[in-house]
């Protein structure tokens, strides 16, 4: 996975640009592909989890995408909420990969990012026309670890039944 800028640091409203692809694995192991753009909370009290992006290929998709090119993702960022380093709390900002494989095995990549409130030196990134930003494809999905918690829960006890 790769992100467009070397700093990883991206403007509120701007453009994000990255690639990802698979390598080491072949087509018939995979079930499924999931990207994703997302920010989760992390310290004291419930942790939260937006999506902000979500593309899910499924195997017959993958068939007509070359998976060792790089693919592209791109989407415009929403104006909150930024990433924030507190000692009690944090907001991180993130690209997932996460591969099904026909095994039932997951792996998963992140590639975390910035979001910032917006600096003069982006302005050739920022989106002109603010309809774009109200056009999302998926609304937001929050969830707190309390509904999180069955998913995990299952994966566990499925990879304990593994040999």
């Amino acid at each position: 996975m790769s992100v467009c800028r070397d700093d990883g640091a991206y403007a509120a409203g701007c453009q994000l640009k990255a690639g990802w692809r698979i390598s080491r694995v072949d087509l018939s192991e995979l079930e499924s592909v999931e990207i994703s753009v997302l920010w989760h909370t992390e310290g004291k009290g419930d942790e939260d989890l937006g999506v902000h992006y979500f593309q899910r290929y499924d195997h017959s998709d993958l068939q007509n995408i070359q998976l060792k090119e790089r693919n592209g993702i791109q989407c415009v960022l929403p104006a909150s909420p930024l990433s924030y380093q507190g000692h009690l709390m944090q907001i991180q900002w993130k690209i997932r990969v996460r591969v099904f494989l026909a095994d039932g095995r997951e792996v998963v990549a992140e590639q975390p990012f910035y979001l910032v409130a917006h600096r003069p030196e982006s302005s050739r990134e920022l989106v002109v026309e603010p309809s774009v930003l109200e056009e999302r494809h998926d609304p937001p999905q929050r969830r707190s670890l309390a509904a999180k918690l069955p998913s995990v829960i299952s994966r566990l006890r499925g990879r304990r039944s593994q040999p």
